[in-house]
């Protein structure tokens, strides 16, 4: 049976806007960092939330392959970038056009230069300026993660989705938190040198040092077998 054209046009309509919409999603995601503080997010945040959105549609090509292999109907045309319809035809160099040269090329490099000015402000009032700080690097980073994501990051099946934070979690212990680590016991040097505590900073230091031993130490203990 020939699927309805409202359902075929949606069906287009998603698949049209699921790439530029995840870099959407990943702005929002740094927005969200900022209001949750910044250098931390919450559990159940919106920042987690908008990354899980951006990898779900980043990951719909691989989602809808696995849905071909068990027969669903319609997941041929998912598979193959969605129906064309006449509501759908030119929708995507529109949204493309949006995304990288308005959203990403002038509105996110604006916000974070905000963000910069909001640091200046908070350390003029004695508040600590590195939500800012971390917040508007995480923008200006937004088109080097996308880069990252669909080069190492993507697989293709039932759980790329999941693939791919994995990825990103992966990245993060291997590259990120080692150099926040190394910074986190430079303060505590510091810190040390200036007769201040200096403890924190060089347990945080060592911590994020062994993230992926810690979590190899985790799975081992819940016998996890996940990579």
């Amino acid at each position: 049976m020939t699927p309805p054209l409202i359902f075929r046009a949606l069906l287009g309509l998603l698949m049209t806007v699921a790439v530029p919409a995840s870099l959407a999603a990943f702005v929002l995601a740094g927005m969200k960092l900022r209001n949750e503080g910044g250098v931390n997010y919450q559990a159940s945040g919106g920042f987690l939330k908008w990354l899980f959105w951006g990898a779900l549609l980043l990951t719909l090509p691989g989602v809808s392959t696995w849905l071909v292999q068990e027969s669903v109907p319609g997941a041929g045309q998912l598979a193959l970038g969605g129906p064309s319809t006449p509501y759908t035809n030119g929708l995507n160099h529109v949204v493309n056009d949006f995304v990288d040269d308005v959203l990403v090329s002038h509105i996110v490099p604006v916000l974070a230069a905000a963000l910069v000015f909001k640091a200046l402000l908070d350390l003029s009032q004695g508040v600590n300026p590195l939500a800012s700080i971390v917040t508007a690097m995480f923008l200006l980073g937004i088109q080097g993660i996308y880069k990252v994501a669909t080069g190492s990051w993507l697989t293709s099946g039932a759980y790329s989705t999941t693939d791919f934070l994995m990825g990103a979690f992966n990245y993060v212990a291997g590259t990120i938190s080692p150099m926040v680590g190394g910074l986190a016991i430079s303060a505590g040097i510091l810190a040390f040198v200036q007769h201040k505590q200096w403890k924190v900073f060089v347990a945080s230091g060592i911590g994020f040092l062994s993230v992926s031993g810690l979590w190899a130490l985790v799975k081992s203990w819940t016998g996890v077998t996940l990579t």
